[in-house]
């Protein structure tokens, strides 16, 4: 069986390393690089490439962890506990355990124990379905309490998701504490790593990948399919299709028609992100991961890569992210780096006093405008299948880790999915 996969992001990595096993696969990616939102770049000077948007896993991240042991990349798995801090009223506070949240002056002392004792509940819980059918914004306010849920959650919610702060589904709440651990992953020279020896057991497999092939249309011809790149018809047929992509792209692609308004109303964000190469480290406390718990700022998450990771691997200068997630009628997602730096350096000043424009020795953006489904209630009467109405054609996007967010471990696992529902029609 001939079978072409769209994007050459994790999802259709880790599908075309299943069914390259058996079947001829061939992979198509716009980019010179694989690896889609986790691709990286690396400067001269740095002993490791960085990935363009940040990126860590969970210790409960067990399908990324089993497919590293499968890699034999077990020798480049590195675990720390970086500190994690909101930034609550002008101030950064740690917030990231027990002693933290007791400690926090922001909150009485009641407050603390029904927020600690709220996140402990949403760990050990296993069921989200029924948390789907109210808002997040209520669930909190009803576990932790209306002082917790304006002070902490509503500015991330309302930074995050905008106009549809209030119409979040509580089951994506869920799944970002349920999901965490203290301890965070990474791999010797990056997530790249893990997208390299994808990519070599796929052509181990005979499989094929080509970069720079951006495909303009998928049609199905009688049995067979055929790819368009640019307009022009790729001179071979295949049997089956999947397509890794945003619901707007999968539309210009393909010719459905049963599930396009379904498609049409599923509704989603862009990113941006900022990356600074500083001369000096910029939260100096040693947090890791900042939430910018004021809806004012145009950024949503200060992350110090480096106070995670060993600033020696990249030139021994401190590299920090700087990014958030906006509607995609945001001029920010337009501007470009020189306009988005005026626009976030006096924020970050507001974090540190010290900063200034002469801190930072280079720097570079990033942006994509398919980021972040937006998870209403009762999202999974909406949430779209992998096989579409057209026999042999597969879609796979963030839309379909419902109800989990967006992630290496999940996209593995919809890799999975994606490569059993081709084998088993």
């Amino acid at each position: 069986m001939k079978i072409a996969i769209v994007g050459g992001g994790i999802t259709g990595l880790i599908a075309g390393s299943i069914l390259s096993q058996n079947h001829q696969v061939t992979i198509f990616e716009k980019e010179n690089i694989l690896g889609g939102l986790a691709n990286s770049f690396k400067m001269n000077n740095w002993q490791w490439p960085l990935e363009k948007y940040f990126h860590h896993f969970f210790a409960s991240d067990r399908k990324l962890l089993n497919l590293i042991k499968d890699l034999n990349l077990e020798n480049d798995l590195l675990f720390f506990a970086p500190k994690t801090s909101v930034f609550v009223e002008g101030k950064i506070y740690r917030f990231d355990n027990p002693k933290s949240i007791l400690l926090f002056p922001k909150l009485n002392f009641l407050n603390k124990i029904r927020t600690g004792v709220s996140a402990f509940l949403f760990k050990i819980n296993p069921f989200w379905k029924p948390l789907e059918k109210i808002t997040a914004a209520d669930l909190l306010k009803t576990t932790m309490g209306e002082k917790t849920y304006k002070l902490i959650w509503q500015p991330l919610l309302k930074s995050k998701f905008g106009e549809f702060d209030e119409e979040i589904s509580g089951a994506w709440i869920w799944t970002r504490i349920n999901k965490r651990s203290f301890r965070l992953g990474y791999l010797k020279n990056g997530i790249n790593s893990l997208i390299e020896a994808l990519s070599r057991k796929i052509k181990k497999n005979n499989g094929r990948i080509f970069l720079k092939s951006e495909v303009t249309k998928v049609r199905k011809i009688k049995n067979k399919f055929y790819i368009f790149k640019n307009e022009r018809k790729y001179n071979e047929e295949f049997d089956k299709v999947l397509i890794t992509s945003s619901p707007e792209t999968l539309l210009k692609l393909s010719n459905l028609k049963k599930e396009k308004n379904k498609i049409e109303a599923l509704k989603s964000l862009g990113c941006l992100c900022l990356i600074l190469e500083l001369r000096k480290p910029f939260l100096t406390d040693g947090t890791y991961w900042l939430n910018v718990n004021d809806a004012s700022f145009p950024f949503v998450a200060v992350v110090e890569h480096t106070n995670f990771i060993d600033k020696k691997f990249y030139g021994n200068y401190p590299l920090l992210y700087v990014g958030g997630y906006y509607s995609l009628k945001n001029p920010i997602l337009t501007f470009e780096k020189e306009q988005v730096l005026k626009k976030f350096v006096p924020f970050l000043k507001k974090i540190n006093p010290d900063f200034s424009s002469q801190s930072i020795l280079n720097s570079w953006i990033f942006k994509d405008f398919y980021a972040q489904p937006i998870v209403t209630r009762n999202y999974s009467t909406i949430a779209p299948k992998i096989k579409t109405s057209i026999p042999g054609l597969y879609w796979t996007s963030l839309h379909h880790v419902y109800p989990q967010d967006r992630g290496i471990n999940y996209a593995i696992e919809l890799g999975e999915k994606a490569a059993n529902e081709i084998l088993q029609s």
